[in-house]
Parts: structure tokens; sequence; C-alpha cells
């Protein structure tokens, strides 16, 4: 048996083919990002395995999860959510993050496009709310998705 080539961080093509698509994506960008060699070839190994590593898109309309997260986006409970959130110095999505885990569960959690769709709604909640982008910052570790849009007053 051949021991499996080691790229850096550890990282193996065993590891990689049981990660999500959300997590061989993350692999790749921050691989792309040290701009080194050794980046690079751990870049290419991502791109060659055949399996999906690029970011999601967003649920397509008509989606039956899309209309059921567009419903739970207008309800004041998702406003109080997102504005407390922000209120709290976190990104709107931190809110909304854990009200769609609750409300949809594994549907939202596996659903590769569901975290994208849902920043999509909150983006959108957000600016008619009167909000503004003011950067991207982490999320708590008890949320699906991994980062979010922080929101300041026009």
């Amino acid at each position: 048996m051949k021991d499996e080539e080691v790229f850096i961080g550890g990282v193996t093509r065993s590891w990689l083919r049981a990660r999500s698509q959300n997590e061989r994506y993350a692999v790749w960008k921050r691989a792309k990002g040290l701009h080194s060699a050794e980046g690079n070839h751990l870049a290419r190994a991502i791109e060659l395995l055949g399996l999906p590593y690029a970011e999601p898109e967003p649920l397509a309309d008509g989606d039956p999860l899309l209309i059921r997260m567009r419903e739970l986006i207008d309800s004041p409970e998702a406003r109080a959510a997102a504005v407390e959130s922000t209120l709290d110095g976190l990104p709107a999505m931190a809110g909304i993050d854990v009200l769609m885990h609750e409300t949809f569960g594994e549907e939202y959690r596996r659903n590769e496009a569901a975290v994208p769709t849902a920043q999509q709604l909150t983006a959108e909640l957000m600016a008619r709310l009167g909000y503004v982008d003011a950067g991207s910052k982490p999320l708590p570790a008890r949320c699906v998705a991994r980062t979010g849009v922080y929101w300041k007053r026009r």
C-alpha cells in the first residue's frame, strides 16, 4: 500500500474527499491566498480532484426551500434577530442563521446553497431597513455560516 501524498497543513486527497463543497472551497481559497509553491500545489490538487469546490450559488427561483426562507426573512422575528445581532456588534447573519437552523434544521444545514441564499436574503433585508455594508466578520461557532456582513446605519 502506497502512502498518500500529504500537502501543506497535513491535507490529503482522502481528507479532501471527505469534506463538503464549502470546506473544500475554504481550503482552496486559503491555499491560493498563500501565494506559495506549496499553496499552489494544494490548490491544483483540489482542482484536479474532480469534486465541486467552488462557492455554491444561491437556491434557484421556485425552489420550495427558497420560498419558505423568503417567508421567514419577511417575518418580524427575522427582522428583530437581524437588527439585534447588528446592535450586538455581530453580522446580521448571526441572528438569521440561528433562526434558519431552528426553523429548517437539517434541510438548511445540509443544503450547500442554503447559506449563500440566507446571506443574500439577509443583505436584501438589511438594505430595506436602511443599513449599509460595513465589511465582513466571522460568525459565532454555533452558526452554520462561517462569515457574514456587518451592517451599519446609513
